[in-house]
């Protein structure tokens, strides 16, 4: 029986089929500890009848537009067959009408032919986690047994590209690379790598139950990363956006700052870092647990579990209610900042990094405060200039909107909207 009020609108969801289970040992991942959620399940795997229970009820919730983030953990881990089952699965519970959207992130450690042509095949969307040059990504980015991982990376970004499947980058900033955004900038730019997104590195190491910013994350005595202070995340942020802007329009997109452009030319902000509430996307877990965000998988945003109680009633619970209006709480020094509407708080996690209170400024407020500065006269101007194109695009075109397409044929990033807009794909529609 389907809750009385209707669950909250949801954008998509990510799942994460193998657990935290991976093939890597990255001293900085912030999934891993989550193991210890089901102490039970050394090698967590979604079974088939878990899947086909989340997928029946996420498609009838999902509106036009379901979108599948699979992570982990690693989720090739699960095998090219468990993703042939997920395509069969949307193709058979879906709606008439809708158009599905997949994405895949992974360390692309396993990426082969058969591999890149299935993910042609549907167009799957694919983040790779590469860390910039060779020197930067092989600090923390070691297999099980300690190995590098730079070169396996590249040669199967170069498998991605013989087969024409569309991917991201999803690059860590630690330590080492803060202080080198040109460095970072000119190595994705002469690999022909244009389209990233920038993590930074947050995973301090706690003792008694307080939080040591700056200070290594050692886990039984080996090797730890270092989280990033704000003001040299600030710095960064600065000096990339820098060279970001130094040639337009952009050759890079870079999804911080394309996300800025848009609310800079009056759109929404697609990413929910920036949002002014959570609540637009879920966690799945291996075995149908429902959480309230990736960054949030713990008892206490534990939803409940779609093989025992509907995913409509889960989302429309009291408990990811209120994890999604917590997103509104702010300090009075929030309320009187004047970058408010542009940062409204940042994520949660990282308000609660040396805080207690999700009413408290984000971790990385004085750097967020620095790049707002130092940016907004030239975000106002690109985005003067883009809505002016826009406009022009929108006169000139008289053409119907066109009909909505299957996955298998859903334009890619750089092809001009389906929607009629006459701008791209990536810069309008594609985040919705």
């Amino acid at each position: 029986m389907l809750a009385r009020n209707p669950p909250p609108p949801v954008t998509s969801v990510l799942v994460k089929p193998a657990g935290a289970d991976c093939n890597l040992a990255c001293d900085y991942c912030f999934y891993r500890p989550k193991t210890a959620l089901y102490p039970d399940t050394p090698r967590p795997r979604m079974t088939a009848a878990v899947l086909e229970s989340f997928i029946g009820q996420y498609m009838r919730l999902a509106g036009p537009n379901p979108s599948f983030g699979w992570q982990g953990g690693e989720p090739g881990l699960m095998g090219l067959e468990f993703y042939q089952r997920v395509v069969e699965l949307e193709q058979r519970l879906g709606l008439s009408g809708q158009v599905v959207g997949n994405g895949f992130q992974t360390n692309a450690t396993f990426i082969d032919d058969d591999w890149a042509c299935f993910f042609s095949r549907y167009k799957f969307l694919l983040g790779v986690s590469l860390d910039g040059p060779q020197d930067l990504h092989d600090a923390h980015r070691l297999t099980l047994g300690g190995a590098p991982t730079w070169e396996r990376v590249m040669q199967s970004i170069e498998v991605l590209r013989k087969h024409r499947v569309e991917f991201n980058i999803l690059c860590m900033i630690t330590q080492e690379s803060v202080t080198q955004p040109e460095k970072l900038y000119r190595f994705f730019r002469q690999h022909d790598l244009r389209y990233l997104q920038f993590i930074p590195l947050v995973e301090p190491e706690k003792r008694d139950g307080a939080f040591f910013p700056g200070t290594p994350s050692v886990a039984s005595g080996e090797k730890g990363s270092v989280p990033l202070f704000s003001e040299a995340y600030g710095e960064f942020l600065c000096r990339m956006f820098d060279q970001w802007t130094s040639e337009w329009p952009p050759e890079v997109y870079i999804r911080d700052f394309d996300d800025l452009l848009a609310v800079y030319a009056g759109q929404p902000m697609p990413s929910c870092i920036h949002q002014d509430r959570c609540g637009q996307y879920f966690v799945v877990e291996h075995n149908g647990d429902v959480y309230a965000c990736d960054f949030m998988v713990e008892p206490e945003w534990l939803i409940g579990n779609l093989t025992q109680q509907p995913l409509a009633e889960l989302l429309s619970s009291p408990r990811f209610r209120t994890f999604a209006a917590r997103k509104g709480l702010h300090d009075p020094q929030c309320q009187a900042c004047r970058w408010l509407s542009l940062c409204h708080g940042g994520c949660q996690k990282h308000r609660l990094i040396t805080s207690t209170s999700v009413a408290a400024p984000s971790y990385f407020c004085e750097a967020y405060q620095r790049f707002f500065q130092h940016s907004r006269r030239r975000f106002r101007r690109l985005a003067d200039e883009l809505t002016g194109r826009h406009r022009l695009a929108a006169k000139a075109s008289s053409k119907p909107k066109p009909a909505a397409r299957s996955s298998a044929s859903s334009p890619g990033r750089n092809d001009p909207c389906p929607c009629g807009s006459g701008r791209k794909y990536k810069l309008c529609c594609l985040g919705k």
